[in-house]
C-alpha cells in the first residue's frame, strides 16, 4: 500500500472522545484530526510521540486529516499503524497478490461476507472459508497481544467462526500486525480471559490462526513475513 503524497509528520498531543486527536504540525500549527480506532490504544497515545497523518481529498469531511502511524519507541524507532481500517485493506491487497499461502488456496474471497446462521458479517469469505481479521497494535516486550481491552464483539466473532466449523467450513482468525516491534503474537489472557478461553476452544475444534507482520513507513506499508503464535 503506497501513499502519494507521503504521510505528514507531526507531534501527538492528546486523544479524546475516542475519535479525536490533537496534534502539532512541524510548522507549529495545532490541528484536531480523526482517530479511526475504537480500541484503548494502549501504549499508542503517549503525548509528544511522533506521528504521521494522511489528508483526505474529500471536501465533505469535517476533519480531513487522519491519524495513521505512531512512533511508540523513539530509541528503536518502532512504529505502529493505529488506523484500524487499514488492517482489512492490507489483507485484501495481500490476498489479491496471492501473498498469503495459508488462505490463497481457496476460491476468491468476498469482503463483508454474510454467513447463514451467524449474526453479523465476517471480513472475508466464500462458500468454503471464512476469515476474521484482527489488528494487533499492543506490544509488550516484543510480543503483540490481542485484545488491548475487553472485547465482547471479538468474542462474538469467535463464536461465529466456531459455528462455521460445525458446518464443515474452514474458519480462520487472521492477526494483522502493523507494528515493526512485534515478533510474536499471543492472546491477552489477563485483559480478556473470555476471548482467550473461547479462542483456545475454537482452535481445539479446528480454527486456523495466522499472524503476519507489515513493515511501515510514511511512503508505504508492505507485507513482511508470518509471525509465530503462542496460543
Amino acid at each position: 500500500m503506497k501513499f502519494d503524497p507521503p504521510l505528514k509528520e507531526a507531534t501527538f498531543l492528546r486523544r479524546y472522545k475516542r475519535f479525536f486527536a490533537d496534534i502539532e504540525t512541524n510548522s507549529g500549527d495545532r490541528l484536531t484530526i480523526h482517530c479511526p480506532n475504537t480500541g484503548k490504544m494502549t501504549g499508542c497515545d503517549v503525548p509528544d510521540s511522533r506521528i504521521w497523518y494522511s489528508t483526505s481529498t474529500n471536501k465533505n469531511r469535517k476533519l480531513p486529516e487522519t491519524l495513521e502511524l505512531v512512533e511508540v519507541n523513539a530509541f528503536t524507532e518502532e512504529v505502529v499503524c493505529v488506523n484500524t481500517h487499514r488492517a482489512n485493506q492490507l489483507v485484501a491487497e495481500a490476498l489479491a497478490n496471492q501473498a498469503l499461502p495459508p488462505i490463497n488456496d481457496s476460491k476468491p474471497l468476498q469482503r463483508e461476507w454474510t454467513e447463514p446462521g451467524v449474526h453479523g458479517r465476517f471480513d472475508f469469505g466464500n462458500a468454503e472459508i471464512v476469515v476474521e481479521v484482527k489488528s494487533v497494535t499492543w506490544n509488550r516486550n516484543g510480543i503483540g497481544y490481542f485484545p488491548d481491552a475487553p472485547s465482547a464483539r471479538a468474542t462474538k466473532h469467535i463464536h461465529g467462526l466456531i459455528h462455521c466449523l460445525t458446518k464443515g467450513k474452514r474458519a480462520i482468525l487472521f492477526f494483522c500486525v502493523p507494528h515493526t516491534g512485534v515478533s510474536t503474537v499471543d492472546l491477552a489472557k489477563d485483559i480478556d480471559p473470555e476471548f482467550a478461553r473461547v479462542t483456545i476452544e475454537a482452535v481445539r475444534k479446528g480454527l486456523e490462526v495466522y499472524a503476519y507482520r507489515w513493515l511501515l513507513s510514511p511512503r508505504e506499508f508492505y507485507l513482511e513475513k508470518p509471525l509465530p503464535l503462542r496460543i
